[in-house]
C-alpha cells in the first residue's frame, strides 16, 4: 500500500520529535520505518530475489538484504610448526571458531603453511565481532569436513566433540551437544569399494550433501552490528566408546558455517 505524502510527512514529524529519526536498522541507534510493503518483501524473498529496503521517512535505500553464508574453518590437529603431525591425538580442549578473519595468520585456525587465512578458511571480515553497518539472521547451521578427511577419523571426531555457542562474552551460553547433531550437508557422497572384488563397500558422510538435511532453527539466531560472538568445540582426549586416545590418520578441516539473512547498509 502506498502511502500520502500527508501521512509521510505526519510519521517523519513524529519520528523527529522523539528523537528516533534517522538511524541504521541494525542496532547502530534510531529507527527507520520501512516503506516496502509486507507482501512486496514476502514476493522478493519467495522468489530468489534481493530485497532493498526503503526508508519511508529518510529516503533512499537503507539496506541490502541477501542470502548467504557465514562460516569458519579449523585444523586438526593443531599443527603450527612443520606441517607434518597429520597423524596424532588431538589435544583435549577448547577451539575457538569465528574469532579470526580474513588475513590473520593461518596459525590461529591449526595451520602451518596458510600464512594468512582467506576465503577458503573463512569469510569474517574481523575476528569474533560483527562489523557495523551489518547484521545476520541465521536459521541453518551445520559442520562439515573437507573432501579429502578420511571416514574413520570424521567418526572420531563427531563422537568426540562438543558444540556451544557464545554471545557478548559469555553473558549467553547455548551447549549444543555433540556435533554429530549438527550434519553438514554438503562435501562426497557415496561408496568405495575396498577389495578387487569389491565383496565390500566403505563409504562415509556427516549428512547427505543438500541444504534440506541440515539442522534449521525455528527462530533465526540473530547476529547484531558490532555484536561479539563464537562457536566453540570442544575435543576430548578419548574416545567414549572405547575409551581410547583419538588417534587420527591424516589432517582434518572441520567447517562451522551459518546460512541465512545477512542485511548490508548502503551508503545515502
Amino acid at each position: 500500500m502506498q502511502l500520502t505524502n500527508d501521512l509521510k510527512h505526519g510519521i517523519k514529524g513524529l519520528l523527529a520529535r522523539s528523537g528516533l529519526l534517522p538511524g541504521l536498522a541494525l542496532g547502530a541507534g534510531g529507527l527507520h520505518v520501512l516503506e516496502n510493503p509486507t507482501e512486496e518483501l514476502a514476493h522478493d524473498l519467495a522468489t530468489g530475489r534481493k530485497p532493498k529496503l526503503h526508508s519511508m521517512a529518510g529516503g533512499g535505500v537503507v539496506g541490502r538484504l541477501e542470502e548467504n553464508s557465514l562460516y569458519s574453518t579449523r585444523r586438526f590437529p593443531n599443527d603450527i610448526a612443520d606441517n607434518t603431525i597429520g597423524a596424532g591425538a588431538i589435544v583435549a580442549g577448547d577451539y575457538l571458531y569465528f574469532t579470526s578473519g580474513i588475513g590473520d595468520q593461518g596459525s590461529s585456525n591449526g595451520y602451518f603453511s596458510v600464512a594468512n587465512l582467506t576465503l577458503q578458511q573463512t569469510n569474517m571480515a574481523s575476528g569474533g565481532k560483527i562489523p557495523s553497518g551489518r547484521g545476520f539472521r541465521m536459521f541453518d547451521l551445520g559442520i562439515s569436513f573437507n573432501a579429502e578427511a578420511i571416514g574413520t577419523n570424521i567418526a572420531q571426531l563427531m563422537d568426540t566433540m562438543n558444540l556451544r555457542f557464545e554471545k557478548q562474552n559469555a553473558s549467553l551460553v547455548v551447549q549444543h551437544g555433540p556435533i554429530k547433531f549438527w550434519p553438514g550437508g554438503t562435501g562426497l557422497y557415496g561408496f568405495a569399494a575396498t577389495t578387487v572384488a569389491a565383496t565390500s563397500l566403505q563409504g562415509a558422510t556427516n549428512g547427505l550433501p543438500a541444504l534440506t538435511n541440515v539442522r534449521r532453527f525455528r527462530n533465526p539466531r540473530v547476529l547484531s552490528s558490532n555484536e561479539q560472538f563464537q562457536y566453540v568445540l570442544n575435543a576430548a582426549a578419548n574416545r567414549p566408546n572405547v575409551n581410547a586416545a583419538v588417534a587420527l590418520t591424516a589432517f582434518v578441516e572441520v567447517t562451522i558455517w551459518l546460512f541465512g539473512q545477512v542485511l548490508d547498509k548502503i551508503p545515502q
